[in-house]
């Protein structure tokens, strides 16, 4: 049961997976990928999806979720769907925002779970048949599967750097896990890269991502604090696995700075928005941001002595709390970011 409103509701979704008779019920699921100019990135994660093996009982579609003005992404999906065995679907949506992307890719189908996949991630094989296992023992809202990193310049990665592309945790599968509050395990990210939901139970809204968020990131924790806030329950899948390629130039300490400035921002933002009282809460985050920016600032010079990775990530960590304390508007990094690439070929 789960509750809406104060009053239980059956989790349909749960139940029908699971048949009284103990035979598996079927399972529908879309896979939603939004795309932002990232062609060749787009085929590999499409090859991927295309190469998994299907279990008894499971039916399987995709979404690409187009996020670029001059729909780059079209002549990729017309070419997988054209040798899929499932139907890929294409659709548009403007302007460039991940929350524009995120809803329209929801909106595309009805199918009664829903798994969120990154351009640039590629699924291990098994990860369908770990998706479909989950999904038929656990009775939790949404299951965050495990995300490697392939990184394009492997001398660059810190210890923070690795975690923020990575998600992982040294815990059994089931394990439950939150957005916020009580620790959710150390290196977990709760985000939408490599997760799958329950529609009657998580995308109720009739704009489940906002687009507030859209240009600065930070609008998956956004969504989930307000699920957690709702009652809905998040779980860890360790056994369905994607890899997320990481480029070069998403490893530029002046980016992550901005990044993980912008980061902070949006923390405390969807962490407000989502309390009792968001303006007390907002206030009460920059109040605590400050303090830690005073203990950083004692730990800064034995950043400094030790140099290289160590002070790197001590840039990363001051940037993210100076996030937090901001009293500016959300920096629309994924904007700037995006307006310096081209297209793929």
């Amino acid at each position: 049961m789960i509750e809406t409103g104060g009053e239980a509701v059956l989790d349909t979704e749960y139940q029908g997976a699971v048949a009284a008779s103990g035979e598996l019920a079927p399972i529908d699921l879309v896979i939603v990928i939004c795309t932002f100019r990232r062609e060749k990135l787009l085929s590999l994660v499409l090859d991927s999806i295309r190469a998994q093996t299907v279990p008894p009982g499971t039916r399987i579609s995709v979404v690409v979720s187009d996020n670029s003005d001059e729909g780059s992404a079209a002549a990729v999906v017309a070419a997988e769907a054209a040798k899929s065995p499932f139907e890929i679907r294409y659709v548009e949506a403007h302007p460039p925002n991940i929350s524009v992307a995120r809803n329209a890719g929801i909106r595309a189908s009805d199918a009664p779970f829903v798994a969120f996949v990154d351009d640039d991630e590629e699924l291990a094989p098994g990860w369908l048949e770990a998706v479909v296992n989950g999904l038929r023992t656990y009775p939790h809202d949404v299951l965050f599967g495990h995300v490697d990193t392939v990184f394009e310049t492997t001398e660059r990665v810190t210890p923070a750097i690795r975690q923020l592309f990575s998600r992982f945790m040294q815990a059994p599968s089931g394990q439950e896990v939150v957005a916020i509050g009580a620790p959710k395990g150390r290196g977990l990210t709760v985000g939408t890269s490599n997760s799958i939901l329950r529609r009657a139970t998580t995308l109720t809204d009739a704009t489940p991502f906002d687009p507030d968020f859209g240009n600065v990131g930070g609008e998956d924790l956004d969504f989930y604090c307000r699920l957690q806030m709702r009652g809905r329950r998040f779980a860890w899948l360790p056994e369905a696995r994607a890899s997320e390629f990481v480029p070069a130039s998403r490893c530029d300490p002046a980016y992550l700075r901005r990044r993980f400035y912008a980061g902070g921002q949006a923390y405390a933002e969807a962490v407000a928005r989502n309390s009792a009282a968001p303006v007390a809460v907002r206030w009460w985050l920059r109040a605590k941001a400050l303090v830690q920016l005073c203990l950083l600032a004692l730990r800064y010079p034995s950043a400094r002595r030790q140099g290289g990775a160590v002070l790197t990530d001590f840039g990363f960590r001051w940037a993210g709390v100076r996030g937090k304390l901001s009293l500016a508007q959300l920096y629309p990094v994924y904007r700037e970011a995006d307006g310096a690439r081209r297209p793929a070929s």
